[in-house]
């Protein structure tokens, strides 16, 4: 496995350096300082399984470098890792393309547990987005849920989903079978025209039935 980690604070490099070889031995890490020195590495490196990408650094910022990834049609996932905790900011990201966005404000162990929901196919969340779904009127998300064909229930599944819960846990949380969740989950792909639960989540935040 390798992974690239760009950041333009030695200090916060050397720290996530340190928790990825914690997380898996033999990893190889390559690091960065600015976007255009990570594009470099990308051009000898293309198959990087994970970047770790700050979003304020000289010269091109995170989102900069999103978009030239796009460009490129190179498939690696991205995971945001930003002292900027604004609903707004990390909506932008996941609209950019990234498949993930951790707080520098979170602990090692809270990184890496986000790390490793994106590496299993998931796409994590921090609560200052999925927590924002309150904010918007329950009415309007029942009239969409109704339009797209998504029911009660099936929509409950994909709140937890948000919350990056893994399929047990939503069982757990709303009493049901594991079974029922991976059947409220076909509904949710069905309706969502979607493949995985990462693209899911970015599509229901698209149609506004859960709020950035």
């Amino acid at each position: 496995m390798k992974a690239l980690v760009i950041d333009d604070h030695p200090v916060f490099i050397t720290a996530l350096e340190t928790l990825l070889k914690g997380m898996r031995r033999g990893i190889g890490i390559d690091t960065a300082t600015s976007a255009e020195e990570a594009l470099r590495h990308i051009e000898y490196h293309p198959d990087y399984q994970f970047i770790l990408l700050d979003l304020s650094m000289p010269g091109l910022d995170g989102f900069a470098f999103l978009r030239a990834l796009e460009q490129r049609k190179l498939p690696i996932p991205v995971i945001i890792v930003s002292s900027s905790e604004e609903p707004e900011t990390i909506h932008a990201c996941i609209n950019a393309g990234a498949v993930g966005y951790i707080p520098k404000s979170y602990d090692l162990d809270q990184m890496a547990k986000a790390i490793e929901r994106v590496h299993d196919g998931e796409i994590y969340l921090p609560q200052a987005l999925t927590q924002s779904t309150t904010q918007t009127d329950e009415a309007v998300i029942k009239q969409r849920c109704e339009q797209i064909g998504i029911p009660d229930k099936t929509y409950q599944v994909l709140v937890w989903l948000a919350k990056s819960k893994t399929n047990k846990e939503i069982a757990d949380e709303l009493n049901i079978s594991v079974h029922t969740v991976k059947a409220h989950l076909a509904k949710l792909f069905e309706r969502l025209q979607t493949s995985n639960r990462m693209d899911t989540v970015m599509e229901a935040i698209r149609l506004g039935l859960i709020e950035g």
